[in-house]
């Protein structure tokens, strides 16, 4: 991706977590085509040898190893944060940025391009949202509650920083809004509630667009932008693309009250246990042996052979809030201070998404 803007990354030193994932995979690309210098770190060497091959420098360490983290950063520019181990804990997601945190102080870091999500605001998802909406309550998931901390020592820094609240981010690797929705589909139905909501989906290159904007912006302090696409869109619109690429998937929509009915009371809004499942403990030691990509080719494996093909996939009561939702996530912000502007409509983004998702379901 070509950054469009007067100004390009040449000289800059940034030092990348999270590269291999979803958004760095598309990130650290985009730097490195900007002429950056890019440094990224991972916890293992899984990875490393693509990273290095398009120019990156790879790093292997612990983010909770404040001292050996602030030496490999030591002369960079710009911390760009992507990480969060979803089979971790928030505790521990916690305690290693703070140590991140302490060693971008120490390493004298210039800024930090952080990535949060719009989960931290108390209105996600039902009311219409932007940057000066309330983030008071500590209710909720985990993740939520260790985001909202995160973003709380950011602004609270000596460091500028910029706080990227991206909504749902779809395109060719996001397990939850491409993959899990597209399987659901070549699984058989995917059943949505009527009246269906509005999904505040964007594209993972608008998404990295951000990141290179705020790595630019000459006055940052210590601030929040919100991330969406240029439009919210219906959920039905998003699942009849994905069922157009694949060539196979039913939508089916039923009564929102008969669908929240079959899950049972709503459950008490409390921040919810701290734990990690077996599933979570499974693919870490999974993803540590084999490799990310290995170890996800593995269980997609064994889902494709267990389906029958013709089953129904029915919302939790996560997904049934999301998929009935009408509230809308403002980018006014983002669009005049970053100057960001979305290059990806809904349509646009699902032609990037159709090789990859013909690769794997069509």
């Amino acid at each position: 991706m070509r950054f469009t803007g007067s100004e390009n990354l040449q000289g800059q030193k940034v030092f990348v977590t999270g590269a291999t994932g979803f958004l760095g995979a598309r990130l650290v690309p985009a730097l490195l085509e900007n002429g950056a210098s890019v440094t990224t770190l991972l916890r293992s060497r899984h990875g490393a040898r693509e990273l290095e091959r398009r120019g990156a420098t790879v790093v292997t360490g612990a983010l909770s190893d404040r001292a050996t983290i602030a030496a490999s950063m030591h002369g960079h520019d710009i911390l760009v944060h992507l990480a969060y181990d979803v089979r971790a804990t928030a505790e521990k997601n916690l305690s290693d940025f703070s140590a991140l945190l302490g060693a971008a102080q120490d390493a004298g870091i210039d800024r930090i391009v952080h990535t949060s999500s719009i989960v931290v605001y108390d209105g996600w998802p039902n009311e219409d949202l932007d940057e000066s909406s309330p983030i008071e309550s500590n209710i909720g998931s985990p993740y939520r509650v260790a985001k909202i901390e995160m973003e709380k020592q950011l602004l609270a820094g000596p460091v500028p920083a910029a706080i990227l609240q991206p909504t749902l981010i779809y395109g060719p690797g996001s397990a939850l809004w491409t993959d899990q929705l597209a399987e659901n589909l070549a699984n058989g139905t995917q059943v949505i509630p009527d009246p269906v909501g509005l999904c505040n989906g964007v594209f993972v290159d608008d998404v990295v667009q951000t990141i290179l904007r705020a790595a630019l912006l000459p006055d940052l302090g210590q601030e929040r932008f919100i991330v969406s696409g240029p439009n919210p869109t219906s959920w039905t619109d998003l699942l009849q693309g994905y069922a157009r690429i694949i060539g196979k998937g039913d939508i089916r929509t039923e009564p929102y009250e008969t669908l929240s009915n079959q899950l049972g009371p709503e459950p008490e809004q409390t921040s919810g246990p701290d734990t990690v499942s077996v599933a979570a403990r499974i693919s870490a030691v999974g993803r540590t042996v084999l490799g990310r990509q290995r170890f996800e080719a593995l269980v997609r494996a064994a889902k494709k052979r267990a389906s029958k093909g013709d089953g129904v996939a029915y919302p939790d009561r996560h997904m049934l809030e999301l998929f009935s939702a009408q509230g809308e996530c403002r980018i006014t912000h983002a669009r005049l201070r970053l100057g960001y502007e979305p290059n990806y409509p809904l349509e646009k983004g699902l032609a990037a998404t159709a090789d990859y998702l013909r690769g794997r379901f069509g």
